[in-house]
């Protein structure tokens, strides 16, 4: 039990029916003092609460440990490789999706939204490879530097249009060409 006056507070024990002796002690503080040891308590409950809240968080405290940061990566590995996850694009993907979302990536490999994000990737990928290696004809490299496609659209290509100027010169001249060979009809 605490009693206050005004300069002094007296703390006093209280007796459980389990003691066999009934002795009160009574201590007293000065009022000063018994602010200084609340503070003093206040700050050790904060302390206490922010060590209990770093420990909560149990992947964090492996990864300060070195041996089991190495040991954690090593599941992780074998969880993306179970997946089927091995290329490097992909694996950075879910690691990166996983700090983002704050979860382990197991319960980012069984997510929807991350298996769409990972097939688009995929897909944007192989599509990417698949169109890398087309050889085609290196002296026109578009449809629209070539001299049927102005022919059939009727009018010469512009600077814009085809910026080399021999290439639209050559084109002029192949419509010259086509339209000398032509036959004219009169009702066209």
């Amino acid at each position: 039990m605490i009693t206050e006056s005004n300069q002094e507070a007296t703390v006093t024990p209280e007796v459980t029916e389990s003691e066999v002796e009934t002795t009160e002690d009574t201590i007293s503080i000065s009022r000063k003092e018994y602010d200084t040891l609340n503070q003093s308590l206040g700050s050790l409950k904060r302390e206490l609460k922010d060590l209990r809240k770093q420990s909560s968080t149990p992947k964090e405290e492996l990864q300060n440990r070195p041996d089991e940061s190495i040991l954690v990566q090593k599941i992780e590995k074998m969880a993306l490789k179970s997946a089927g996850i091995t290329h490097p694009d992909d694996i950075e993907l879910a690691q990166k999706t996983a700090k983002k979302w704050g979860v382990d990536i197991d319960e980012v490999l069984s997510d929807e939204d991350f298996v769409a994000k990972l097939d688009r990737q995929r897909t944007a990928r192989s599509n990417a490879d698949a169109t890398s290696n087309i050889r085609g004809d290196k002296s026109r490299s578009q449809a629209k530097d070539s001299a049927d496609y102005w022919i059939a659209k009727g009018t010469p290509p512009t600077a814009d249009q085809v910026p080399d100027r021999r290439e639209r010169a050559k084109i002029v001249r192949s419509m010259l060409t086509a339209s000398k060979s032509k036959p004219k009809f009169y009702n066209e």
